[in-house]
């Protein structure tokens, strides 16, 4: 299938002042559009879903529109929706980005868990960098189109329940979000040790790669390995992977449902997730000594947000370390470490480090990272991190 051209929503209007119908389907409630005859179905009603326009602008041609959740926002510009026909077609859809440009190249997936990229023979960008072209092959059954893989509230709640299984593991609620849903907690290895490290996530909705980090981060320290074992032994793990549920199950670009950005909340703490959260990671400082907090996100490209090597922090270099460490471990992957002296005062590694004099990480992974790499990265980090806070562990 070839397919290049570059359509914007201006030239749709051409070919409607030549005598191309548009038509236009409502919404639902549940921001469901159907158009007749074709049986084509847009569906946005499941958590994640974003899609806030349809239209049909031509014979098998539809323009798709998104909007943030609230204004000014991150350039994070978020889409997934269901599309269906009632018999097999081709269609193409302009999707055009309203408060943002297209970051994200398509990914399709026939059941929602497994995705795969859209092909670039299916996919064009432009003419603006808010707009982009697809080409769509479509069905009875529904395709899934997403910026990224849907990890979702369910997917990552069903995780932390898997690892509950392990004798080394707990779950508990710890508090609620702006709209009541639960934020909970899991709690790694020996929790009367008076040694702790905290691990929080998914502050921003779309940044699904960070997750998957995360998780497999935390897969490497519940691990039958002996170094995850005597690691347990001596330390206790918070882990926070979800803080904001309502965001992510909103399809949000980068916003609780306060319209705040958490992670330019912690010093303030007007918002209920990051209140909470703060409160738990406090609690570990009170009880012995808390040793790092890593802050899991997804940008344009791989990098480690750390501050100066030169500013005082116990363990004393353990961020040059670490990353050093790191790329012994993975030497074909690029370390990249930026260390900021003029850092965002209202960050969660900002405050962890100004707050209890340790260092303070943001994991951030690129959007297009490779999935296999991202895992081995993540798995070679926690292994490296374990290694280093067992050699630690007595330094004053």
């Amino acid at each position: 299938m070839h397919f290049t051209r570059h359509w914007s929503f201006a030239a749709c209007l051409v070919l409607l002042a030549a005598g191309c119908s548009r038509e236009k389907a409502a919404p639902t409630k549940e921001q469901r559009w159907t158009f007749a005859p074709e049986g084509v179905v847009f569906d946005a009603t499941f958590p994640r879903a974003r899609l806030s326009e349809c239209e049909a602008i031509g014979k098998d041609e539809y323009g798709l529109v998104i909007r943030p959740e609230n204004l000014p926002v991150n350039d994070s510009a978020w889409f997934a929706f269901k599309v269906s026909a009632a018999k097999e077609a081709s269609i193409t859809v302009r999707l055009r980005c309203q408060g943002g440009s297209v970051r994200y190249r398509p990914k399709i997936s026939t059941d929602g868990a497994q995705w795969v990229m859209l092909p670039a023979e299916a996919y064009a960008e432009g003419p603006g960098e808010n707009e982009c072209t697809l080409r769509l092959e479509i069905g009875q059954q529904p395709l899934w189109v997403a910026a990224q893989e849907l990890v979702s509230r369910e997917e990552m709640t069903a995780w932390a329940h898997t690892l509950e299984r392990l004798p080394y593991v707990t779950t508990r609620e710890f508090g609620r979000s702006v709209q009541g849903r639960p934020l909970f907690r899991l709690d790694i290895g020996n929790e009367s040790a008076a040694r702790h490290v905290s691990i929080i996530g998914r502050q921003h909705p779309p940044e699904t790669t960070g997750s998957l980090a995360l998780m497999r981060f935390i897969e490497e320290i519940t691990g039958d390995t002996e170094l995850a074992r005597t690691f347990r032994q001596e330390f206790h793990v918070l882990v926070i992977p979800l803080i904001n549920p309502d965001g992510v199950d909103a399809g949000h670009w980068r916003h609780n449902m306060g319209h705040v950005d958490l992670n330019r909340d912690w010093g303030g703490f007007a918002q209920p997730e990051t209140k909470a959260a703060a409160e738990q990671i406090t609690v570990l400082k009170d009880s012995g000594r808390l040793f790092l907090h890593l802050d899991f996100h997804s940008t344009r490209k791989d990098v480690f947000y750390t501050q100066p090597d030169e500013k005082p922090a116990s363990p004393a270099l353990f961020a040059a370390r670490w990353l050093a460490g790191l790329q012994k471990r993975v030497p074909e992957y690029h370390v990249n470490r930026e260390a900021s002296t003029t850092p965002t005062l209202t960050t969660s590694a900002y405050w962890a480090h100004s707050t209890f004099g340790i260092p303070g990480i943001t994991y951030e992974i690129g959007d297009n990272t490779d999935r296999a790499l991202l895992k081995r990265v993540a798995a070679s980090a926690a292994q490296e991190m374990m290694t280093l806070l067992l050699a630690d562990k007595d330094v004053p």
